[in-house]
């Protein structure tokens, strides 16, 4: 074998020197056949993810040609075993750096071509004629089957088991809220954990991921996420702020382009909400879903008004007694203001509400527009004393 690569070499080695020029310098055409060579053998290698550069083509017709092309290396590598050398070097790099449970490098939600696997049957095919959806039927139905008949696992079992709505909780007993969503979670899950204060009645873990969403579920599952998260951690509520970065087009799971704007887009686009919040209601007793902000872009801002409409659509479906949903704009700016980047507190001090991109609020701002979040919690949930919320100065 050693000999044979030897031979290899050595005749590549003559075959280059043969397409040097006068001056020493390769030719053009041995230039562009070595990067054609290149990207080959990189496409080969690189197979199982050859699809997300293309997936991010904003053209989604030039886009299916990306993605066709890509699954023709995937099929070829796949069955000479090429494209097990890129995972397997990556996963002993992940071990090595300790970044194995690191979500960013975490390839069990990342980047996942299937669609992702929901904890629920789809609400869309479950509805009942009175609008209410299978999770919101399943949430005060009996533990052991959903309104559409589909066992729930054992896992939703024992974590319902062990989470009490009736609960009186305290600082030794805290209510444990799980806030989730885009970019926007940040500020919002820093905002109420301030609000709560240390040592309070109200625990609160939040995850952002920035450019996440309700669609594209195969950059980031968060139905998986969901599953994954409630089946290891008891909550007694969950928060989700997502559409931020909704308003596009999309393939639906048929292989149909739903183009943003029309009746087709707006029904499939509330299927992938209900897929989310179904698979978070089978885990969580009450789910509380924040509106879209103001933002200062005036384009923006009626994308996110049309996102808005829908998503208040879609709460319209559920029980109020399992899902509530909470304009953030009623806190901030206030309920038919205009944008702002500050307000005025009580102590008549000027506060950045709004950072710099005018889309995104401060931690400050997180704060306040969390406000009616956190009194509906304090009214949603029984305490042995009301926790007082913790404003910006």
């Amino acid at each position: 074998m050693k000999h044979i690569f030897a031979g290899w070499i050595s005749k590549w080695k003559d075959f280059t020197a043969r397409r040097k020029n006068a001056d020493g310098n390769r030719s053009p055409n041995f230039a562009a056949l070595t990067v054609a060579l290149t990207l080959f053998l990189a496409a080969l290698f690189c197979a199982q993810s050859l699809w997300i550069p293309f997936s991010r083509i904003g053209n989604l017709y030039v886009r299916s040609v990306g993605l066709a092309a890509a699954d023709a290396f995937a099929v070829f590598a796949s069955s000479t075993g090429l494209d097990t050398v890129v995972p397997r070097l990556r996963e002993s790099f992940l071990q090595a750096a300790g970044l194995t449970e690191n979500l960013a490098w975490d390839a069990r939600y990342f980047n996942r071509r299937q669609s992702a696997v929901s904890a629920s049957p789809s609400a869309a095919e479950t509805a009942t004629a009175g609008g209410t959806s299978s999770a919101a039927a399943a949430a005060g139905a009996s533990p052991e089957t959903a309104s559409s008949g589909a066992a729930v696992p054992d896992t939703v079992q024992v974590r319902r088991g062990r989470v009490s709505p009736r609960a009186v909780h305290s600082a030794e007993n805290p209510l444990r809220v799980y806030v989730f969503g885009d970019s926007q979670v940040y500020s919002l899950g820093i905002g109420l954990s301030r609000l709560a204060g240390k040592d309070s009645a109200i625990a609160v873990d939040y995850l952002p991921v920035h450019s996440s969403g309700f669609i594209r579920q195969d950059y980031f599952s968060w139905n998986q996420k969901l599953a994954d998260t409630f089946a290891e951690t008891a909550y007694d509520a969950g928060v989700v702020m997502m559409g931020m970065n909704d308003y596009q087009n999309f393939w639906t799971d048929e292989g149909v382009v739903a183009v943003k704007e029309t009746a087709f887009w707006e029904e499939e686009y509330k299927k992938k909400c209900r897929s989310v919040l179904d698979t978070a209601l089978l885990y969580l007793p009450r789910v509380y879903w924040l509106g879209m902000p103001l933002v200062k872009n005036s384009t923006y801002a009626g994308h996110l008004a049309y996102i808005g409409r829908i998503q208040q659509e879609v709460a319209a479906e559920y029980s109020p007694d399992v899902l509530a949903y909470i304009p953030l704009q009623d806190a901030v700016p206030g309920a038919g203001k205009p944008y702002t980047d500050t307000l005025v507190t009580g102590s008549g001090k000027r506060l950045k509400v709004m950072s710099d991109d005018g889309s995104h609020f401060t931690v400050e701002g997180g704060q306040l527009a969390m406000r009616p979040l956190f009194d509906r919690l304090c009214a949603d949930f029984p305490f042995a004393r009301v926790p007082s919320a913790h404003l910006p100065e």
